[in-house]
């Protein structure tokens, strides 16, 4: 499958940590890809640092409040 070109960015609603492995901070934002078809693909969980780091260069979709 090819990289995905889209992200959904939505609040975390549960406590989780940010899944960069070397970040200790609390996840708040969940980055959920889209397939080529708006399909969701895979999803993350992150802190809103490195939210922004995987954003870079993707059609950003924001469905936070």
């Amino acid at each position: 499958m090819s990289k995905p070109r889209e992200v959904e960015v939505l609040p975390c609603g549960y406590t989780a940590k940010c899944s960069v492995p070397w970040c200790g901070r609390r996840a708040t934002t969940v980055l959920r890809y889209l397939d080529n078809h708006g399909r969701p693909y895979r999803q993350t969980d992150v802190c809103g640092i490195h939210a922004r780091e995987l954003c870079v260069g993707m059609k950003v979709i924001d469905r936070r409040p």
